[in-house]
């Protein structure tokens, strides 16, 4: 349970002060309307505690369901989100797929001419909202390729190997040039 707030209880402290004065006044005039009077106090004084009491067990309670509640979404959120946090579209064939498809790809051009703007009025000023803004459009372009082809990275990787394979040694490999660290002489012509 929280803590009640520093002025919660001040209805029920005014009530038992109240209540108190009732029973001294009472007990001096030893009247029946004082012992009225006390026993009225005494009353709004128990009613007032229950009031207080089943609000505050209330409040808690409902801040307990809420956290729980919270705890529930993440948990659910987080089973169904993807590791790698990429965007997939599945596709039935539907026309709404295809709608839901082309939002999500136009969001992502929209969200690349912002990022664009970004790196225009920050380029050569604000060297880290750049970068930041060169990152948003990397992941913002890795999603929208997920989109179109989930599997483009490996497909890239396959390309990539395929052409490291074919592609001779550089000039300067073959030629037995000597390693950089062995200092370089000759003569120099101009």
């Amino acid at each position: 349970m929280t803590k009640p707030g520093k002025f919660t209880g001040l209805g029920t402290l005014v009530l038992a002060i109240v209540f108190l004065v009732a029973i001294v006044f009472a007990a001096n005039s030893n009247t029946v309307l004082g012992w009225v009077i006390a026993v009225i106090a005494l009353g709004w004084l128990a009613l007032s505690t229950a009031v207080y009491i089943g609000v505050h067990k209330a409040a808690a309670f409902g801040a307990r369901q809420v956290q729980l509640a919270q705890a529930q979404m993440a948990q659910h959120s987080s089973a169904k989100t993807p590791a790698d946090g990429g965007t997939h579209l599945i596709s039935d064939g539907s026309r709404t797929a295809a709608k839901a498809r082309e939002m999500k790809l136009d969001h992502s051009f929209k969200i690349v001419s912002v990022q664009i703007g970004v790196v225009n009025e920050y380029l050569g000023r604000d060297d880290a909202m750049v970068a930041r803004a060169l990152e948003t459009i990397d992941i913002t372009a890795r999603n929208g390729r997920d989109m179109i082809n989930p599997r483009w990275e490996a497909q890239e990787a396959k390309m990539d190997a395929a052409m490291d394979a074919r592609t001779p040694a550089s000039p300067t490999e073959s030629k037995g040039t000597p390693p950089d660290d062995e200092p370089v002489t000759g003569v120099v012509l101009d």
